[in-house]
């Protein structure tokens, strides 16, 4: 196989979208390709994302040669328990960028829904979109529950 430059690698993963996701998809984009700039400043994203305090705690590859695994340049330092890791709650538009709300401890519903009250009019306000603007959000069951729907 190597022969014919075909190599041996992790395949990848990505969600498995039906053709009615993937039709569903596109029609959703079309419907905001033409959107005047005016509409995209009056938009709010919101997410969560963790950072981790010592890199990557992924994989990490290095291209090397045979027996050299133990150079410095062909490892990665490590601390004991990963080093640890910080959930956020951030949020931005096209003009600007709103709060960063750390998070501790596990989120539910409870937890988002504060969140949303402490910080998303006052991120709305600090980013010029009030009074009318539109949350955008992933599909995070957090996100849908009936008690987070504004």
């Amino acid at each position: 196989m190597r022969k014919y430059n075909f190599h041996g690698r992790v395949a990848r993963r990505k969600p498995f979208l039906s053709k009615t996701h993937r039709r569903a998809r596109l029609e959703f984009a079309k419907s905001y390709i033409k959107k005047p700039p005016e509409f995209w400043n009056s938009v709010s994203f919101v997410d969560e994302s963790k950072y981790n305090v010592n890199g990557s705690d992924g994989k990490q590859m290095v291209w090397r040669k045979p027996n050299s695994e133990l150079e410095m340049k062909n490892l990665t330092p490590s601390v004991k328990h990963g080093g640890g890791s910080q959930m956020v709650w951030g949020c931005m538009s096209a003009v600007g960028v709103g709060n960063l709300h750390f998070i501790d401890g596990m989120m539910d519903k409870y937890m988002y829904l504060g969140i949303l009250k402490r910080n998303l009019k006052q991120s709305a306000e600090k980013m010029g979109i009030l009074p009318h603007y539109k949350l955008y959000q992933d599909n995070d069951p957090k996100h849908n529950a009936h008690i987070c729907r504004l």
